[in-house]
This record gives C-alpha cells, sequence and structure tokens, in this order.
C-alpha cells in the first residue's frame, strides 16, 4: 500500500509539471521510479494511462490553435514507425542507462543554449532545418526509454513561440507516442489493466483542471519561456541524480 501512495505522490506533483509543459509524467516519472526500484513495466502501467489522460485533455482545450501541418506528416512519417521499433528493442535490451547518458548530454547543451539569445536563434535554426533526424531520434529514444519528452520540448520551442502552440504540438505528439506504447504493452507484451493503474488518471485529470490550468493561464509569455528552460535544466539534474 505504501508503495502505491508514493506512485500516487508521484504523479500528483508531475502532473502540475505536465500541464505546464507538456510533458512530465513519464519523462521525470520514469526515471525517478526506476531509481526506487520499481520494475520498469509497473512504471509503465501507471505513468502511461496519467500521461495520456492529461496529453488528451490539453488536446481538447487546445483544438482550435493552428499548428503546423507539414510537420505533422513528418512526425507520422520519421517518428512513429521507429518509436515501434525503440519498443520492440526495449524488451530485448536494456538499454536506459547509455540512453540517459545521451539525453544528458542533450539537455545540457539545450540550457546552455536556450539562456544566450544569439545561441538561441541559432538552435532554432539547427532544429527546422534538421527536424526529420530530431523527430527519429525523438521516436527512438521515447520507445526504449520513455525519455522523448526530452527532444520534444526543443523541438516544439523552435517552431512556435507561442506557449499555447508549444502546449498544443507538445501534448498532441506525446498523446500518440503514449498510446502506441500503451497498446502496444497491452495487446503485444498481454499486461493488464488494474483498478490502481487507473487511480492515477483521476489524480492527473484533477490536478489539471483544478491547479495546473491556472497555473498556465495567468504565466506570462516571458515568464513560460523562462520556466521552460529551468524544467530543461531541472529535467538534466534528475536524470543526472539517476546515472550518479
Amino acid at each position: 500500500m505504501r508503495r502505491v501512495m508514493e506512485v500516487f505522490f508521484l504523479i500528483l506533483i508531475l502532473s502540475v509539471v505536465q500541464s505546464l509543459f507538456g510533458v512530465g509524467l513519464l519523462l521525470f516519472g520514469t526515471p525517478l521510479l526506476l531509481f526506487f526500484g520499481y520494475e520498469y513495466s509497473e512504471v509503465l502501467m501507471y505513468l502511461l494511462p496519467a500521461s495520456i489522460s492529461i496529453s488528451l485533455s490539453q488536446i481538447r482545450d487546445f483544438r482550435g490553435v493552428e499548428l503546423n501541418r507539414n510537420y505533422r506528416k513528418l512526425f507520422l512519417i520519421f517518428c512513429i514507425p521507429v518509436l515501434l521499433l525503440g519498443i520492440f528493442l526495449a524488451t530485448k535490451f536494456d538499454l536506459k542507462f547509455e540512453i540517459r547518458i545521451f539525453v544528458i548530454g542533450m539537455l545540457l547543451f539545450t540550457f546552455i543554449v536556450r539562456s544566450f539569445s544569439s545561441f538561441r536563434n541559432q538552435l532554432q535554426c539547427l532544429i527546422q532545418k534538421n527536424i526529420p533526424i530530431f523527430l527519429f531520434f525523438m521516436g527512438l529514444v521515447h520507445g526504449l526509454s520513455n525519455m522523448g519528452g526530452s527532444i520534444l520540448g526543443p523541438v516544439a520551442s523552435s517552431l512556435y513561440q507561442d506557449k499555447n502552440k508549444m502546449l498544443a504540438s507538445v501534448s498532441l505528439d506525446y498523446a500518440m507516442m503514449a498510446s502506441i506504447q500503451f497498446l502496444y504493452l497491452i495487446f503485444f507484451q498481454g499486461m493488464n489493466i488494474k483498478s490502481h493503474h487507473l487511480i492515477g488518471v483521476v489524480i492527473a485529470l484533477l490536478v489539471r483542471h483544478f491547479l495546473g490550468k491556472k497555473v498556465f493561464h495567468f504565466t506570462s509569455e516571458r515568464n513560460y519561456q523562462r520556466l521552460f528552460n529551468g524544467f530543461i535544466l531541472m529535467n538534466a539534474l534528475v536524470l543526472g541524480a539517476g546515472v550518479l
């Protein structure tokens, strides 16, 4: 019972993060729960339903936001197939440590570059010119380790400056990736959904409705970009602590 309450408390806290940035439950929750001794499959069955529920509620709220249609096509072509490959490989090999090292380095680089306006503009141009490559690695990393959100955030911020468009884009991509993971686990790995997995869904939706949406609404565009940069650094620190 104590272990279940620990997971629910983590879902409660990280639901605020995901309400703000579109990612968080899987990105932070996965390495933290693995660090505390949870099995990878157990982690996924707790976090995926909660993450999907928040993403779907964000898609509903931002359904009127205009997004880059060409990017959507590239996402389906370059991200989804390799995501499935990554999920398959994750069931055969344990590469989470190596992926984590790669993600930490990428996050620290992104944080440093985003901290200086001249470098930030160059990073945005780099991502915009090489979106298929970033989408490919995002799908692979997410399939292997659940940490594709670490790439998704910088990609979305390079495409959009408006916080509504950033969140709308991230939530749509994240919902698709997490849903594919979840369906794969159910139909190909034979995992079962239990009642305590669904309690996390209720917690996540309540947190977003009563707290997350309000915090997002009252955060200015400028402060949102600052918070996003802090989010990138915190992500790197959390993953780094897991490695050490």
